[in-house]
């Protein structure tokens, strides 16, 4: 679930599990046949806390290890569900935090002595989406390699990277960022949209400038275009191209 400032409703966790068992919802609910109307999408998210939160009950979180290529069938169903209600608030112009709040509501219930259903429920009841995949957030480039050659970030001139959903965005050490992009199951897959980069010239303190900072940010945007897939390594996000390869570990925000 979303608060303000962003308007999806998409709830999905980076699970492994078999839905086969789950035959009875923990809050019965009656999902209407057609969704013509905002009151409408509040059963409808409900019924998807509901198989989360029942679901979370019989799956062995460390199975996944981190790594969203061992998602199963089962739990990318459920991620498009999410997807299909963040499209339908979308189109009828909801109010997404009204939403929110009234599937928090009708799940208030819903208890559990397992942290990890805890967490989600607390995720839900405070308008805060879980991560789309482990991915998502704040990741600090640290080194890489483009066609054989080393790629590193200058002193002083830190290169980001913020992973959400529909978009990856950063700093390059002089100039911004922002791509539309799509993230499943380890594809990384460039999305229809605007593309931005802005166009700054480094200078030192003494307006001199920068080449060396530029060079590398030139080679790390080209080497960032060519990025087609993304996977986990142990706390490193690692993508990967056509003779590109990028690491990154979690940014702290110092």
């Amino acid at each position: 679930m979303r608060r303000s400032g962003r308007t999806g409703l998409i709830v999905v966790l980076p699970l492994v599990l078999l839905l086969a068992s789950c035959t009875e919802p923990v809050v019965n609910v009656e999902e209407p046949e057609e969704v013509d109307s905002c009151e409408w999408l509040v059963p409808v998210g409900i019924e998807l806390v509901n198989d989360y939160v029942y679901t979370l009950e019989e799956v062995d979180l460390g199975a996944t290890r981190g790594d969203p290529e061992l998602l199963p069938e089962a739990i990318i169903a459920l991620n498009l569900r999410g997807e299909e209600l963040d499209r339908r608030v979308a189109e009828l112009g909801c109010d997404a935090v009204i939403i929110n709040d009234a599937i928090a509501v009708a799940t208030a219930g819903i208890e559990s002595d397992d942290p990890v259903i805890r967490v989600f429920l607390e995720s839900v009841r405070g308008g805060i989406v879980a991560p789309l995949l482990p991915t998502q957030g704040d990741w600090l480039f640290r080194s890489g390699t483009v066609a054989g050659g080393e790629l590193a970030p200058m002193p002083g001139h830190a290169i980001t990277l913020n992973i959400e959903q529909g978009a990856a965005s950063g700093f390059a050490g002089c100039n911004g960022y922002y791509y539309p992009v799509r993230l499943a199951n380890g594809i990384w897959t460039w999305a229809e949209g605007a593309q931005t980069i802005t166009e700054l010239l480094c200078t030192d303190d003494e307006g001199e400038e920068l080449n060396d900072v530029m060079n590398a940010e030139r080679t790390y945007i080209r080497a960032f275009e060519l990025v087609a897939s993304y996977a986990l390594d142990g706390e490193e996000l690692v993508l990967t191209g056509d003779g590109v390869e990028l690491r990154y570990t979690r940014s702290t925000g110092d």
